[in-house]
This record gives C-alpha cells, sequence and structure tokens, in this order.
C-alpha cells in the first residue's frame, strides 16, 4: 500500500469508530429499535425496494441523504408494502468509493489521484412476523472525501426517513 493512502484510511477508520452503529448516545440505533412504517409504499415492477421520499437534512455537502427499504424477492408487478413494524434485528455500516478524480498523467497502480466522492451506508436489517419479505432498510449519502467525512448520524437518519417512516425505542422486555 502506498504511503498517500494510508492517512486516508487511518482517517476512515477513525471516522468509523467514532460515529458508528455501535457508538453511544444519540448516535447509536440499538438491536430491537421499532421501524414503524406508517404508510403503504409501492414497491415498482422488477425493482427490489423502494426510496423513502422522507425530509431533506440540510446541506451536507451538496448530497442529501436517501433511504430505500428492500424485499428479497423481485416480482414483475407493482406490490405494496403496508404500513406495519418491523424490528431492527442488525446493524450494520459501510462506506465504498463511489467515484474518483483522476490525472491524465500517471503510472498503472492501485494509487488514487486526488478527492474522491464517498458512500457512507448504515444498513438496518429488519423482521416482520406480516411481511417476511421485507429484509432491510439502507440509508447512505455521498460525501466528498476532503470534507470530513462520516456515517449519517442515528438524527439524520430518523429526518430523512420522516414522516413516512420512524425509528423508536425497542419496548422494555
Amino acid at each position: 500500500m502506498k504511503w498517500s493512502v494510508l492517512p486516508l484510511l487511518l482517517f476512515l477508520v477513525a471516522c468509523r469508530t467514532l460515529d458508528s452503529a455501535d457508538g453511544t448516545g444519540a448516535d447509536r440505533i440499538p438491536i430491537g429499535t421499532l421501524a414503524v412504517l406508517h404508510q403503504d409504499l409501492v414497491i415498482p415492477p422488477n425493482q427490489a425496494g423502494v426510496f423513502i421520499q422522507g425530509t431533506p437534512i440540510g446541506d451536507r455537502y451538496r448530497y442529501d441523504a436517501a433511504c430505500r427499504l428492500e424485499v428479497l424477492t423481485v416480482d414483475a408487478t407493482f406490490r405494496t408494502v403496508v404500513a406495519d413494524r418491523f424490528t431492527v434485528v442488525r446493524v450494520v455500516q459501510d462506506w465504498e468509493r463511489f467515484s474518483q478524480r483522476e490525472s491524465g498523467l500517471r503510472r498503472v497502480s492501485l494509487d488514487y489521484d486526488g478527492p474522491a466522492l464517498l458512500r457512507f451506508s448504515t444498513t438496518l436489517y429488519l423482521q416482520s412476523d406480516r411481511q417476511p419479505d421485507v429484509f432491510r432498510l439502507v440509508c447512505s449519502h455521498l460525501q466528498d472525501s476532503g470534507q470530513n467525512p462520516r456515517f449519517l448520524t442515528a438524527a439524520e437518519i430518523r429526518t430523512t426517513l420522516a414522516p413516512v417512516m420512524t425509528l423508536q425505542d425497542a419496548p422494555p422486555r
């Protein structure tokens, strides 16, 4: 690995540690959280999910967050996910390089030249006895690598979902 990539990787690992699904307080979405869908959503034919048209979270370096409710099977016809309560059974965060700017002159290598656009995703795996085909909610946003990249906070995810869906604390046992 080249030294020019190492600082970026270390920075991203530090960001993941500080702002992760396993964090504390307002940035944590714990297992057992209820994801309450308040209205029916229609999945178009030949699609595995539908974007939730919620509330923009404001200027996140020009790229708004988006959440997509996904199902296990693809159908050739329209299908409806009905209003329901889903339990979060697992939370996973990951990031990927979405695009990069490359210079015209460079040797062939795995080095990246210049800033990149990164996609940060938080995936909530869901469970419902009424709708077992609904399996996850993916909330993500694009961010410039030079703009202190990070995952969405739990508050930002809640804002992005509202008023179509809300996240509620798990009921006491």
